[in-house]
């Protein structure tokens, strides 16, 4: 029976085995990337990093990114899954920064053996994608807003979305209170007074919210091999 931990916020010592979980916005974004035919996505933890990367790239590349919800100077798109739509992203290797999910990404991507990402929008492929692999244990990582050490409720209802897709596991208590989170009937309404919610209708990008709350719209799930995330579509 696979153990099961949710971590709330960025672990220090996480599990050889994570699922990050960003549910506004980067989960839904890289998903939506990947099923919209992005080749591959390289993460950058810092923008000056990023900004580097792309300049030696070329134009094989996009800069998509943001720091606080706000897109940083230079990039070429925010990391609002509006706009990582085919005709921006198909086909394209993307650079990629962003505030909370990279940041955990790039801490542990050399420490772990399995790194993949998990949202709303494909929490049946990763449950799938997990029981594949058979493994004795997993941490979910509800990123949170590292800034500032927040616990995001969206997140929280994420790690939940997929621990109850799992069905039978060993749950840490944490684990059981990501479950109890998205199994209240009234979760999707609580996320839209949620801090990052409101925050995301404060800087224009309020729209993003619905997309991001999408149930089982992708059956991609992305995975990160040896510092890059690429898309594997299970059905």
């Amino acid at each position: 029976m696979m153990r099961i931990n949710v971590v709330l916020g960025p672990p220090e010592k996480p599990d050889e085995n994570l699922v990050v979980v960003d549910i506004f916005r980067s989960s839904t974004s890289i998903v939506t990337a990947l099923e919209n035919g992005a080749e591959e996505i390289i993460p950058c933890n810092s923008l000056d990093m990023a900004r580097i990367l792309r300049r030696r790239l070329s134009n094989e590349a996009l800069l998509v990114g943001e720091r606080r919800g706000i897109t940083p100077r230079g990039f070429d798109l925010n990391i609002s899954p509006s706009l990582l739509t085919r005709e921006q992203v198909g086909g394209k290797r993307i650079v990629y920064c962003s505030t909370n999910l990279i940041r955990v990404v790039s801490k542990h991507m050399n420490h772990v053996k399995h790194l993949i990402i998990g949202g709303l929008v494909n929490a049946s492929a990763v449950a799938k994608y997990l029981r594949r692999l058979n493994l004795d244990d997993v941490s979910i990582i509800a990123c949170g807003f590292i800034p500032e050490k927040l616990i995001s409720l969206e997140d929280v209802i994420g790690a939940g979305a997929i621990i109850s897709r799992l069905g039978e596991g060993d749950l840490t208590d944490t684990a059981l209170l990501a479950r109890l989170a998205y199994e209240n009937k009234d979760w999707r309404r609580l996320i839209t007074q949620s801090h990052t919610a409101k925050y995301l209708q404060k800087i224009g990008w309020g729209e993003d919210i619905e997309l991001c709350l999408r149930e089982d719209v992708s059956n991609i799930v992305p995975v990160l091999s040896k510092g890059i995330i690429r898309g594997v579509r299970v059905d």
